[in-house]
């Protein structure tokens, strides 16, 4: 599945069944977010996480009360991304490809 793609090809990925194992999930979850969308949420929330970015004094020093990511890239059954393939990422996509559907 996974041979058959080139190089700069739009494909559209879907997951058919979710993982069990956390590092089949993590992977699933970098993959996700190489979508040009969820990309670029990520980006606008981080920014709004800058902005209202709250400074505290903890021991009379200025102390940062950071808020945790969002998890825009949720891996469950039937959630979808679509991205540009590079051959970078192929073993990444056959680690998980028994959780995957690929179409190019």
């Amino acid at each position: 599945m996974v041979d058959n793609l080139k190089a700069g090809q739009n494909i559209e990925v879907t997951i058919t069944d979710a993982p069990r194992r956390e590092a089949d999930r993590k992977t699933i979850a970098r993959l996700m977010r190489l979508d040009p969308d969820i990309k670029r949420a990520l980006t606008k929330a981080q920014h709004h996480r800058m902005k209202t970015l709250v400074v505290r004094s903890r021991g009379k020093r200025p102390w940062a009360v950071r808020q945790k990511s969002a998890r825009i890239a949720r891996v469950e059954n039937g959630a979808s991304w679509k991205m540009t393939y590079f051959p970078h990422v192929a073993n990444d996509f056959r680690s998980v490809e028994k959780f995957l559907s690929i179409k190019g």
